[in-house]
């Protein structure tokens, strides 16, 4: 993207160690012209790997100038993903590009079959285990955790795979044709391939039939009844198929297969000093796994230090970024690069100049220390902002009850409609946007968002039995109390986590510096933890 090319006149230094590849001049040469110079090389990056390559092995790849750097690389980059380092790596290319010839033979449909979401879960994963096709379209007996019932489905597959590194086990993708042409699309919706979804009377689950259920209640159909666990056990829902749960594994459908050799043996520096566009920033953590978590990374920019240009009757900005996690090692973890825009009809403009600009990113990350860099510009005046800062996950306690830190939002509610792919400012089927500064006016609500881990289940609801105190200092002093005993704060709960959400009033307390301490006690093993924040309420 441009935005990153201007972010980056700066001096950057590639350090790169490769693997000895000796080639004479004449030879490197007949090998050029036999690949045809540099779209062999583009069309290897961006089409015969686009989908096993990480970003930060494209990150080093872009940055390599002469063709012997770039053979080597691709040398390598077989080799890593070897079962066996020096021995098969050619096996290993043979098979990606085997899948490739099969996903274009078998996927295609009006795209090429790589191209397609059964032609990338293929080349990354391989053949599954079992494929349960219906491909036809047909009258459809639901499987219990579904709801049971007849219906009438659009064409479906679902591949199951038994282990997917880096993933898990037991895995079911099912991918949906809405649009009858053979092009089938990833689904995370389970009730995307309902044909009668929207007719009244028709395709009923066996607790509607029973007149024990509504259609509206549907769980992952309308995501704020998900988390009513008697809907879960009356639809026989599996934990894999719910909204949080189905997000997960799409996000991870969508990195890169695990690669079984993850140092690049290369290193990049950049290094860059401005400081003339101001913005706020805020991360949090959210373990999907014991050490791997979820870093919701959100930047915030007041519309007053941005450059608007007019057209026609409207103003716009657009503010472009690059952000990257180093582990300590100096290996990329994380890398993005983005924009945001910012337009505002003339009539709303001076309202809209009191306005911020959000962006949010989330990355998955092993627990550990990273650095985390920004660089900001507002591509209408030039202006650019650096922020270098140390990024610390640690890891969650092995079954002690603990939480993630507390996310105070501007924006807290159930998504009106379940979400085709994850998205920016959504956890789960909750829309969750920071307060990145923490303040709020005394009309506002205190939104409050976070996650709590190995709490004990019941067995007779398979749901926690949690308490959770909510106190409000100033300084010292409580000046506000609310006890949750009959856990209205939780929104769904698994073996791992219990997603908690609450809203508090304001309107009793003066402006000034507060405090917020939520304490949750675990009913059942007697176990506790509290997490602390600030914020500040200021007069409308």
């Amino acid at each position: 993207m441009e935005p990153y090319k201007s972010m980056r006149a700066v001096k950057i230094t590639l350090v790169a160690s490769l693997l000895s590849v000796k080639l004479s001049a004449g030879l490197a040469g007949q090998m050029r012209e036999e690949k045809g110079g540099d779209k062999y090389y583009e069309k290897w990056l961006n089409q015969e790997v686009v989908y096993i390559i990480t970003d930060d092995e494209r990150s080093v790849f872009s940055k390599l100038r002469t063709p012997e750097e770039k053979d080597a690389f691709i040398e390598q980059f077989w080799q890593r993903r070897a079962t066996t380092p020096n021995r098969d790596a050619n096996e290993t290319k043979i098979e990606h590009y085997r899948r490739i010839a099969y996903a274009n033979d078998k996927f295609g449909s009006g795209i090429p079959g790589w191209k397609t979401d059964r032609g990338r879960i293929y080349i990354m994963f391989g053949e599954p285990a079992e494929i349960e096709d219906h491909a036809g379209g047909e009258n459809y007996y639901r499987k219990p955790n579904e709801g049971g019932g007849r219906t009438n489905v659009y064409p479906f597959q679902v591949w199951r795979y038994r282990h997917i590194d880096g993933i898990g086990d037991d895995i079911e993708v099912e991918f949906v044709d809405q649009s009858w042409t053979g092009l089938y699309k990833l689904s995370m919706n389970p009730w995307d391939k309902d044909l009668l979804l929207n007719v009244d009377g028709a395709g009923e689950t066996n607790a509607e039939r029973l007149g024990l259920a509504k259609r509206e209640y549907r769980p992952g159909l309308h995501p704020g009844n998900l988390n009513n666990t008697s809907l879960m056990t009356r639809y026989g829902m599996h934990l894999k198929d719910t909204p949080f749960e189905r997000m997960l594994q799409y996000f991870n459908l969508q990195r890169p297969p695990v690669i079984r050799q993850k140092e690049l043996q290369t290193a990049v520096q950049t290094r860059v000093s401005y400081n003339m566009l101001p913005f706020h920033y805020g991360t949090s953590y959210i373990y999907i796994e014991p050490q791997k978590v979820l870093v919701p990374i959100t930047l915030e920019i007041d519309n007053a230090d941005l450059a608007y240009a007019r057209e026609g009757n409207f103003y716009k900005a657009r503010v472009g970024l690059y952000g990257a996690v180093t582990a300590l090692n100096g290996r990329i973890a994380a890398e993005f690069e983005d924009s945001i825009a910012s337009e505002y009809s003339a009539e709303f403009f001076p309202q809209g100049r009191l306005q911020k600009s959000m962006y949010q990113k989330h990355v998955l990350l092993p627990t550990g220390i990273y650095k985390l860099d920004f660089v900001v510009k507002d591509l209408g005046s030039g202006n650019i902002s650096t922020l270098s800062t140390s990024l610390n996950v640690p890891k969650l306690p092995e079954q002690s009850l603990s939480s993630s830190p507390l996310i105070l939002a501007k924006v807290l509610q159930p998504m009106d409609t379940f979400p085709e792919a994850p998205q920016t400012f959504v956890l789960g089927d909750l829309k969750v946007v920071p307060n990145i500064s923490r303040v709020f006016k005394t009309a506002d609500h205190l939104n409050i968002y976070f996650q709590v881990y190995h709490a004990s289940l019941d067995p007779s609801r398979s749901r926690p039995r949690l308490v959770t105190v909510y106190s409000i200092f100033s300084g010292d002093k409580l000046v506000s109390q609310l006890t949750d005993a009959a856990g209205t704060s939780l929104e769904y709960a698994s073996e791992l986590r219990a997603v908690m959400a609450r809203r508090l009033e304001l309107q009793r307390l003066t402006p000034g510096k507060y405090r917020l301490r939520v304490e949750v006690i675990d009913s059942i093993s007697g176990q506790s933890t509290s997490q602390e924040t600030s914020f500040e309420i200021v007069a409308p």
